[in-house]
């Protein structure tokens, strides 16, 4: 069993890591772009905290979803230090596809399966979730 979740991880992460290439991202840029379209505007520091990587981490992804287009870093309102990190059209444009895209795979997978099957693998892997995060 274990094998089979092995082969099925890497399948999806290598199918993911496709698709985001096409765009021009990375699985790192795309989870930080998701974060700021889901959750923006953000400073650097709630994204890294976010994120959970160090503020120097998330100044090098920010930098690169600048040079691409997908966000834009702005003056704080209350804060003339602090610089605000938001998605630019492209960029929110790219965090719905990528949600779209997610829906569609969800489907995909599971949406020919029996509901009860699909809620005992969300559950068992809920629990393997739990189990590997806190060892």
């Amino acid at each position: 069993m274990l094998n089979r979740l092995f082969a099925v991880s890497i399948l999806m992460a290598d199918d993911m890591a496709r698709g985001l290439a096409a765009r021009g991202l990375t699985r790192a840029r795309a989870t930080a772009l998701w974060e700021i379209a889901r959750h923006g505007p953000l400073n650097q520091r709630q994204l890294a905290d976010r994120l959970q990587v160090t503020p120097r981490n998330v100044t090098t992804l920010v930098d690169a979803l600048e040079q691409s287009g997908f966000v834009v870093r702005t003056a704080h309102a209350d804060d003339r230090r602090a610089l605000l990190v938001k998605p630019t059209r492209k960029g929110s444009a790219a965090a719905r596809r990528m949600d779209a895209e997610s829906d569609r795979l969800a489907e995909d997978l599971f949406g020919d399966l029996p509901a009860a099957d699909v809620a005992t693998v969300d559950r068992v892997l809920a629990q393997l979730e739990q189990r590997l995060s806190t060892s």
